[in-house]
């Protein structure tokens, strides 16, 4: 195998995280200019959005099908070499994450402004129920997410610009 192609699946890895936090980011960006929308531009009520990932357990079973062990021994073939760990060639290319979906979540809270042009018959007005701290937490949370997912390309990428010096 040509020793770039050793550093291609970690860089989709990273390249998947940083995909995902960046939705999880836009999402709650979102959110946080939507917590006062009452109505949409269609007419409906703001949903909140969610991104979600779901992984299926079968992910981690192919794995044990492919005959490797979770905890990968290193085992030496030669005083200077290390044998290679790593998936087979079909698994390699193959799932590198679970995909990040963005939900809506229909949670409101009412406010009583019987003068607000959109109230209801008792006069309560119904916004999208936005937990500001919740909002700015899971921001900060994918935003350190995403830096860390940059730093593991920059480290693949310091790796195989290292390489092929050599």
């Amino acid at each position: 195998m040509p020793i770039g192609n050793q550093f291609l699946p970690a860089m989709k890895t990273a390249a998947r995280g940083l995909e995902a936090q960046r939705r999880k980011l836009g999402a709650a960006t979102e959110n946080l200019a939507n917590a006062s929308t009452s109505r949409t531009e269609d007419g409906d009520p703001f949903r909140i959005k969610r991104a979600v990932q779901e992984v299926d357990n079968a992910d981690y079973e192919r794995l044990n099908r492919g005959g490797l062990d979770p905890q990968l021994e290193l085992r030496s073939t030669n005083a200077r070499h290390l044998r290679e760990a790593s998936l087979p060639p079909e698994q390699a290319t193959g799932n590198l994450g679970p995909e990040t979906e963005i939900e809506e979540i229909e949670k409101e809270r009412l406010e009583y402004d019987p003068s607000h042009p959109h109230a209801d018959e008792e006069g309560y007005v119904h916004y999208p129920d936005v937990n500001v701290a919740q909002e700015m937490a899971r921001m900060t949370s994918a935003n350190r997410v995403y830096e860390a997912n940059l730093s593991a390309v920059e480290a693949t990428k310091s790796m195989a610009q290292r390489t092929f010096e050599i």
